[in-house]
Formats: structure tokens, sequence, C-alpha cells
């Protein structure tokens, strides 16, 4: 009886769709056998096959190149009595004795120093065979890792800006290195090292026309859209995962990819009317003034400066209580150990300012603003406008006579890195031209004269406020230039006495806004109003204004953000026929509006 209990409780498979069902006592249906010429287990999915594309060849040797040459100089600036050593002995021919006599301590230096450039070397090579690369339609996709295999992609549509770096090396051998910044994070996304120049700018091209929108699905899907060109036997085998850039891609192998979802880049299409303009040059005069006059200059000498009044305290302590000559002391304490280090200090400090400013030029294009500039290593970067989530004008203490400012700009992905430098130097013109360029229209009818208050402008002239009398004991100096001045389209925040500083943050931009008062600040009845931007250079901050003005600012922001994040996605940029559609939005969004704040009073 147990035995036929079990057997009533045996299920039999529900029967496909079209199948009539077994009849009841019938044997249950076996098992299908399992498809396939051997009946084994369907294989897995491949980390790599042919769509997937290795980058340039010569990329072991340009990564790999700077240990080579840097362990030595490593060992050399720890051990340079050890590096003298030998060069006395070498000119005095006992290391040639010595060689001659018993040649094995040698041959196994030398043996250890090969097994350590074949390990580097044969540890890039093998990073560059297991690193690919895909563009498909919506992501930029990079699979590397010897060991611990990596897969990072970027998303096209949120790709933030397309960088191009050539270092010292790579410039020789003509290859370049891409960098995709997407809005997900502060990091680098994804990143190309290295293809052919020609090869990365036109791909560089062609991912920012695909994150502008400009490029059609059917441009795309062309077979054969652009012309053939000469491509080396890396881009045989399929840029950008599918047909590499001026290679053939039709027949079997287009149709391949078209299966796979991969497309094949298409040229960026011709733009009627928009044209390349330059829109700002730093000469290498100016350049140079400006980082002799910085900051760096500023801290050189403040160090410099303590370090002579601690040595000549210290020099006149001692021979005040010992009676020892003074300057002894100071050869103690002073000289080589404390300035060596403070000039190599400087001198990279220096370089560093110099390289990042060196025949920058910036240039308007159709994807946004280009930015090109480096000395040994060249860069090159687009930052779209729309994308800006703020700008700031900066001008130190010292630029001052000279009318120079510096701009800088808040992009999401970039963080705090130093590309962020939308302008090292520039004069007053240059600037107002860039700020131009990011915010085209300020909404106001005289957008000049409130950006010069902005920048140089004290007390509540043209509508900016300042933080009250009764809080000056909060801010003594910078009390009359603090403060901000809202436009329809833009919110201006005018900062610092001896480092002056203007930021504009657009209303569609501000994620979040919040309001800060501590105990003092509620007995003076102020408030600073935090506005809440992804991670970058600076921080947008309304400190000590009075707090019925911030109250209100803080909820015209929150009205006004989201009235401009409704009328605007500056995600893609617009076509012209776009632009239109988008005019007659936006003037329906502010009727709407309208009919809204007049509601209550009706």
């Amino acid at each position: 009886m147990r035995e036929a209990d079990d057997d009533a409780h045996v299920q039999h498979p529900a029967p496909e769709p079209g199948q009539q069902p077994a009849a009841e006592g019938a044997a249950p249906a076996q098992p299908a056998e399992p498809t396939g010429p051997t009946g084994s287990e369907p294989p897995t999915e491949k980390w790599f096959d042919e769509s997937w594309t290795k980058v340039h060849p010569l990329s072991p040797f340009v990564r790999g190149w700077l240990t080579i040459v840097g362990i030595p100089a490593i060992i050399f600036g720890y051990n340079w009595e050890l590096w003298a050593d030998i060069w006395q002995a070498w000119r005095s021919g006992e290391l040639t004795a010595g060689l001659e006599q018993n040649p094995t301590p040698y041959l196994i230096g030398a043996g250890v120093f090969m097994l350590l450039v074949v390990l580097v070397f044969g540890g890039y090579v093998l990073s560059w065979w297991f690193t690919r690369y895909q563009v498909t339609d919506e992501h930029v996709m990079v699979k590397s890792g010897i060991f611990v295999r990596q897969h990072r992609q970027a998303r096209i549509d949120r790709v933030q800006a397309v960088d191009l770096r050539q270092p010292l090396l790579a410039r020789i051998t003509r290859l370049a290195e891409l960098r995709f910044e997407v809005a997900e994070g502060d990091g680098t996304a994804a990143t190309l090292a290295f293809l052919k120049k020609d090869q990365a700018e036109e791909l560089r091209t062609e991912i920012m026309d695909r994150a502008a929108c400009r490029s059609s699905a059917s441009d795309a899907e062309t077979p054969g859209s652009h012309s053939a060109g000469p491509s080396s036997p890396v881009d045989a085998e399929g840029a950008d995962g599918a047909a590499p850039i001026g290679a053939d891609t039709s027949g079997d192998h287009a149709a391949e990819n078209a299966d796979r979802g991969v497309v094949a880049p298409a040229p960026a299409p011709v733009r009627p009317g928009v044209q390349d303009r330059i829109i700002a040059q730093v000469p290498v005069g100016r350049l140079i003034g400006s980082v002799l006059v910085g900051a760096g200059t500023i801290i050189f000498l403040v160090l410099l400066a303590s370090w002579g009044l601690a040595i000549g305290g210290i020099g006149f302590a001692v021979s005040f209580f010992t009676g020892d000559d003074a300057s002894e002391v100071w050869g103690a304490f002073g000289g080589v150990t404390f300035l060596l280090p403070l000039a190599i200090a400087a001198v990279f400090s220096y370089y560093n300012e110099f390289s990042s400013g060196f025949r920058f030029t910036a240039t308007m294009t159709g994807a946004g603003l280009r930015l090109k500039y480096g000395l040994l290593e060249t860069n090159t970067q687009t930052v779209p406008p729309g994308r800006v989530q703020a700008i700031q004008i900066q001008q130190p203490m010292l630029w001052r006579p000279f009318g120079w400012f510096k701009v800088v700009v808040t992009v999401a992905g970039y963080g705090l890195d130093s590309r962020s430098t939308l302008l090292p130097v520039g004069r007053r013109e240059d600037v107002m031209t860039m700020a131009a360029a990011m915010f085209p229209d300020l909404q106001i009818p005289n957008p000049e004269e409130m950006f010069i208050e902005g920048l140089t402008g004290t007390g509540v002239q043209r509508g900016f406020t300042e933080v009250p009398a009764r809080a000056r004991i909060f801010d003594p100096v910078v009390r009359r230039r603090r403060g901000f001045f809202a436009t329809p389209a833009a919110l201006m925040i005018r900062d610092g006495r001896l480092s002056r500083r203007l930021t504009m943050v657009p209303h569609e931009r501000i994620q979040s806004s919040s309001l800060h008062q501590g105990p003092f600040a509620r007995m003076s009845r102020i408030a600073t109003l935090q506005l809440h931007l992804p991670s970058g250079p600076f921080q947008a901050r309304i400190k000590n204004q009075d707090l019925q003005a911030a109250k209100d600012l803080f909820e015209l922001e929150a009205g006004q953000a989201a009235v401009a994040r409704r009328m605007t996605d500056r995600n893609q940029w617009m076509l012209p026929e776009e632009l239109r559609e988008f005019e007659k939005m936006v003037e329906q969004v502010k009727e709407e509006h309208n009919d809204d704040a007049r509601a209550p009073l009706s």
C-alpha cells in the first residue's frame, strides 16, 4: 500500500502547447535527449569573440617604458653614493679588472636586470592581449584582466565627455588614449589605451555625435557608409566591436555584427552652419606671468620666510646661551637639508602649472567646447556646454593688477580632476566669451553689466545681496562682497575679498538645497544656503545671508529648478528643428507656470 500511495502522487509534466495530454495511466514521457552533435551541454559564452577589438600592438611599449626607466632612477636616487663609487671604479680601471677576473657577479646582475625587463614588458604584453573593446549602439565596453577579469562599460547616452590624451612616447608613435566620462560616477568609466591617433579622433567624434543624437539609425546601419582607408592589422579585427573605422562593412561580416547588436560607426554627419571657432588662447608670456605670481609662489615664499625666521631664531638663541658662532648653527640646520626639497617641490609645481596651460586653445565646435593643451603630454578634451553643472570665475589677489581671471567648471564624472580647468588664465573679454558659451542666455536685459558686477562689485548694487550689517562680526572682511543674484536661467553667487569668486549655477542643475543655521546665526537672524551639485573643484554655498532672503531663495530655487528641469533636457544636444519645438515647449510651460502662480490670487 505504501508503494501504491507513492505511485499515486507521481506528477506528469504539463503538455507543451499544441500537444495532447497523456492518457491517464500511461507511462510518463521520457525527458528529451540533448540535441547537438555530441549531446553534451551547450557551450559557455566566450569571453572574447571576433567582434571584440584589441588596442594597438605598441601599447605595451608606450605603457611600460616609464617603468623600465623609473626603476633604475629610483635605485640611483636612493643609492647615489654606490653609483658614484661604481663610476670611480670604472674610470680607474678597477671595474674592468674585476670583470676579467671574476665575471660571474656581473653576469648575474645583468641577468637579473634583463629578467626584470622581460617580466615588466611581458606583463604589459599579456595585459594588451587580454584587453579588448567594443562599441555597440548603446554602450562602449572594455574587457581586461589576466587573472582577475574586468568588464567596464559606459552608456553612450550618459557620456559626459570623451578626452584624448597623448603622453610623450604616444606622441612619437602617433598613438592616443581615449577616456570616457559618464554621469554615474566621479571616476573614468572606460579607457582605451592606445589607438592610432586618427582612429581615436574619429571614434571620439562618433561617440560624441551619438551622445548628442546626431547619428541617425539609418546612418549607423547602412553598410559601407564611409570610405575605405588604410588600417593596421589590429584594425582588421573590427574597431569599436564591429567593422573598423575605414573598413568595408558590406557582406556577411556586417550582417553578422548586426545580429549581435554591434553597429558600425558612421562618420559624423555634416552639420550646416556649425563651424569651429576659437574663443580663447593663452599666450606663453601671460602663462609664465600667471605661474610666477600664482599661489605656488606665495606658498614658496611663505615657507622660505618661515624657514629663515626659524633658523635665525635658533641660531641667535644658541649663540646667546652658549656663545657659539650663529653661522655654524645656521649651516647645521639649514642649507641642502631644507632648501633642496623645497626647490624640487617648487620646480614640479611650476612645471605642472605651465604644462597644463601650454598652448592652451579653447575652440567651440558642434560637439561642445574643445580644450587642447600640454607641453610633453598633450590633452584634448571636449566639454559639452549643456552638461556643465556649474562654473566659477576666480581672480587671485596678485592677478588683479594684470586683469587676469581663471575659469573652472563642474562636470559630472570629472570630480576633483585637474581637467576641470576651463581657462587657466585669461582677460575679462576671454572670460565673458567663455561664460557666454556656457550660459548663452541669462534672460536678463543687461547680462554684461551683471556679469562684471559679480566679478568685481560690492554692496547691493544691481540686485546683489550682502551679509547684513548685524552679522558683521561673522564676515568683517568679505561682508559687502558676499551675496547672490538670481536670474531666470541661473543663480549667480559672489564671494571672496582677497581672492574674488563668481559662481554661476543653472537652476536645472541644482539637485537639492538645504538651509543651515547655528545658534549664533539664529541670534543674528542669518542662515547659510547649500546647493547640492555633483562632486567638483568648488562648492556652491551662500553664507551668512539674511534669514528671510535665504528662505525666499530656498523656496524660489525649489520651484525654479523644477520648472527648469521640465523645460530643459540637456543630457543631449538639440538639432535646429528640435530647437524650434523646444522653444514652443518653453513658452507653453511658462504659461502653465504663470497660471499656477496666479491661481491662489483669484
